[in-house]
Formats: C-alpha cells, sequence, structure tokens
C-alpha cells in the first residue's frame, strides 16, 4: 500500500462523493432519510412503506419537513450517499495513516485534509437538518475545496516534482480565483433555488428558473469573465509544454456552459446540475495543481 495510491483513491472518491451530494440536492432526497446514522430507525433502508411503522410520519414528521410521503428512490438515493462518504472518510484516514512514512509536510496537509472531510461530513448532516438555512451550503463547498487543495498539495510534495517555470503562470491564478468565485456563486443560486421549489412546488420544475433572484443574473452573466479569462489563459499556453492542461480546461469550460444552458433553457435535466458542479470543481483541482507545480519565469 502507497501513501500515493491511496491519496489518488481519496481524491477521486471525493469527486465522487461531491457528485453524489449534488444528485441528492437536484433530486431533493436529502429527506430520504430522516435520521442519522440510521435511516428510518434501520441500517439498511426500506424499499417500500410497508416496512416503517404504521405512524412514521407522525414519527418523523419534525425531520421530514413536510415530504410525508414515503418515497423509496430518494431514500437510497440519500443512503448511499452516506454510504460513500464514509468509504471517503476511510480512504483519507488511510491516506493520512501512510503519509506519517512521507514526511512531516506530507503528513500535515493529509491531516489537514482528513480534519475538513470530517467536519464537512458534520456539516452535510446540518445541511438536512438546517433545511435551507442560509449560507450552510456555501460552507459546505468550501470545505470540500479545501479537502482538494489539502490533498493535491500533499500528493505534490510527495512526488518530487521539479518546480516548472511558467510566464502564462499569473493566468492560472487569475482563472482559479475566477472559477472560485463563479462556485460561490452558484452555491448561491442552489440555495435560493431550493426556497423556490419550496414556494413553488415539484410539479411546477418549468418555473423554477424564471423564479431566481439576481444571483442568478449575476451567476449566468460571469459565465462570459469565466468564458474570456480561460481563452486567454488557452492563447498565452499555445507554446508551452501544458498542452493537455490548455486543451482539457477548455473542454471543462464548454461542459459546464453546456449544461447551464441545459438547466435554464430546458428545466434541469435530470444529472445536468451534478455535472455542471463537479466539472467546475475538476477544473479548480487542475488548476491548483498547476499553480502548485510552476513558478513565474
Amino acid at each position: 500500500m502507497s501513501f500515493r495510491k491511496f491519496g489518488y483513491i481519496s481524491l477521486i472518491s471525493i469527486y465522487l462523493l461531491i457528485l453524489a451530494g449534488a444528485i441528492v440536492r437536484s433530486t431533493g432526497s436529502g429527506m430520504g432519510c430522516p435520521d442519522w446514522p440510521k435511516c428510518f430507525g434501520r441500517y439498511i433502508p426500506p424499499t417500500q412503506v410497508s416496512e416503517l411503522p404504521f405512524n412514521y410520519q407522525e414519527i418523523y414528521k419534525e425531520k421530514l419537513h413536510g415530504e410525508v410521503a414515503f418515497n423509496p428512490t430518494k431514500t437510497w438515493i440519500e443512503y448511499i450517499n452516506r454510504l460513500l462518504g464514509a468509504l471517503t472518510g476511510l480512504f483519507v484516514l488511510m491516506t493520512v495513516i501512510l503519509s506519517f512514512k512521507e514526511g512531516s509536510r506530507v503528513r500535515n496537509y493529509s491531516i489537514a485534509a482528513l480534519i475538513l472531510v470530517l467536519g464537512n461530513a458534520v456539516l452535510g448532516k446540518y445541511v438536512v437538518d438546517s433545511f435551507l438555512l442560509p449560507g450552510v451550503v456555501t460552507a459546505h463547498m468550501l470545505l470540500s475545496m479545501g479537502v482538494i487543495f489539502f490533498l493535491i498539495k500533499a500528493l505534490n510534495i510527495q512526488s518530487g516534482y521539479v518546480v516548472k517555470p511558467l510566464s502564462a503562470r499569473s493566468w492560472v491564478g487569475i482563472n482559479l480565483l475566477i472559477i472560485f468565485i463563479q462556485i460561490l456563486l452558484g452555491t448561491q443560486v442552489r440555495e435560493n433555488m431550493d426556497h423556490v421549489i419550496l414556494e413553488l412546488g415539484e410539479g411546477a420544475k418549468g418555473q423554477w428558473v424564471s423564479n431566481l433572484d439576481g444571483i442568478y443574473i449575476v451567476h449566468r452573466t460571469f459565465s462570459w469573465l469565466v468564458m474570456a479569462s480561460h481563452l486567454v489563459l488557452w492563447s498565452k499556453l499555445k507554446m508551452s509544454s501544458y498542452q493537455t492542461y490548455r486543451h482539457g480546461m477548455v473542454g471543462l469550460i464548454g461542459i459546464s456552459f453546456l449544461t447551464g444552458i441545459l438547466m435554464a433553457y430546458f428545466a434541469l435535466p435530470l444529472g445536468s446540475q451534478a455535472v455542471h458542479l463537479v466539472v467546475s470543481l475538476v477544473l479548480v483541482g487542475w488548476h491548483i495543481r498547476t499553480w502548485i507545480e510552476t513558478k513565474k519565469s
């Protein structure tokens, strides 16, 4: 077992966990399991209403926040998200244990990643329990990006990469900051969407986007700055050795734009929100890695 192997497994599992969390959010499955760590008082969730107490609606009335009808699909989406979260925690814990062979800097960054993973687990529960409390979803996302940074930093130190000169490094930092801001704006839109869904109901899906407030316009308009700044970086990297990064980031921005258009004009197709978020976070990770690996030439 190597630190590097588990470090990359941990990083991949973090992204999968974010994807699963986005699916939970976009399908409204956060109330799928009203209690924790069990689900409807069971270690293995029920698959049909007959497996629940006859008065389960009364028992879980407060925690269900009005979702009184049992939905097995939502229950299992939320439960799988929890299982993936537990598995991710174990991967990061193993990464920390193996980091003790790699020096103090690798160990410290790995421990920092584990602390944020544990903090995010607690906050993830609070996201559901708080039920639309402003700022909680944003804090949840900030911790996730922190985990990504610490794992990439630890892996970079352990690998012993020679720092390379890159004339366009400043633009890497600029784009990292811009995409970071765009993700935070997106979490604000997501929080606003939750309130719109609560007000209009899930049956009015075609009206959700049109009822969002001004933060959605800001997020949508800011996307043009995201595109422009990445095209500048793409141009400046033309003669560099970072061609995979150069073309990959433009591809990710393209996917982000496409999913954004699908959400805006086609009533949020299933999976579009999750893909939209994850490709942005993959781009953040790629920018972080490139920034760490380079210096101003």
